[in-house]
């Protein structure tokens, strides 16, 4: 089949924002999404079938009816499509079993499509609902170690290839600019993060690199984001990413991953190790300058489902 062009996929990310999750037209849902759409990352209990997808946007909506998606960029290469936002609402309704708190929310995410015959045949979606559940106050979250308290980071991981399965954009549709920042992309998520590198974080990311999505108590910069890595590699010293997608288009590259690992170490989230395993799914997003320094971090990850399984 031929492949979709940019425009297209560009297009299928903004209507699923601005008509189906800000206008609340379901029927939408028919004209975007194939009936056979499959859903990765379904809520509880939601089927892979249109009519699941709608009663999800019908709950969500009910549950937040002021609700707005801010959509903050998009990224189309081939048949992928990356999109992140910021909604914004009042929470008035039950939502996640959780009754009517009557306060306003704000939280982000991320989402990638795969598109076929002009539908989206694929989502992957990552939203920080604990984000959301500590605003309505069903839980408060500390992630890690208190600034300061951060010990010398474990040594990289001897991964040898976590993005050897990774699906790629293909060459041929990058232009020179794209194929360099691709690169810069899987060395962000495969050095830093996958291996524990902290060293790269300080030859990758601009001095002033702004996390627009920072984890409760990181400090600005790069030092917060070597917090966060410190946090992560203290608690889960067996820590392991497998990278599945990037996507790359004019100054943004995105990447899909899982991560998986044994709470064994010092405090996650508040919580003590009790040598669970976890696994969870997250995105990143990253803007890199005309001077191939990174600027700007998106990410979104499954920090409520972490917590939840470290917990049990």
């Amino acid at each position: 089949m031929p492949e979709p062009n940019r425009a297209l996929v560009t297009g299928l990310l903004r209507r699923q924002i601005i008509d189906l999750w800000n206008d609340g037209r379901l029927d939408t849902v028919d004209r975007y999404y194939a009936p056979d759409v499959i859903d990765h990352m379904p809520v509880p209990g939601q089927t892979n079938s249109r009519a699941a997808m709608k009663q999800v946007v019908a709950d969500f909506r009910a549950a937040i009816p002021d609700l707005r998606m801010r959509l903050l960029g998009t990224i189309a290469c081939g048949e992928l499509g990356v999109d992140f936002w910021t909604l914004t609402g009042t929470h008035r309704g039950a939502l996640f079993g959780i009754p009517a708190s009557n306060k306003l929310v704000r939280f982000s995410g991320i989402d990638m499509i795969r598109v076929a015959n002009g539908q989206i045949v694929e989502l992957w979606h990552v939203e920080e609902i604990l984000q959301f559940l500590d605003q309505i106050g069903s839980s408060q979250t500390a992630f890690g170690a208190p600034v300061g308290d951060v010990a010398s980071i474990a040594p990289p991981t001897p991964i040898t290839n976590p993005g050897q399965r990774a699906r790629h954009p293909d060459p041929r549709l990058l232009s020179d600019r794209e194929r360099r920042i691709l690169s810069i992309a899987k060395e962000h998520i495969e050095q830093i993060w996958a291996r524990g590198d902290a060293a790269a974080a300080y030859r990758l990311y601009a001095p002033d690199v702004v996390d627009h999505m920072p984890a409760p108590g990181q400090r600005p910069g790069i030092p917060g984001i070597v917090d966060v890595l410190g946090w992560l590699r203290e608690a889960v010293p067996d820590l392991a990413m497998t990278i599945e997608d990037y996507v790359v288009e004019g100054d943004l590259a995105a990447d899909r991953w899982v991560m998986r690992g044994t709470h064994t170490g010092a405090p996650l989230m508040g919580v003590p190790a009790r040598g669970n395993r976890f696994e969870i799914n997250g995105m990143d997003v990253i803007r890199v300058r005309d001077d191939f320094m990174i600027s700007d971090v998106w990410h979104v990850e499954e920090f409520a489902s972490l917590r939840r399984q470290i917990m049990a």
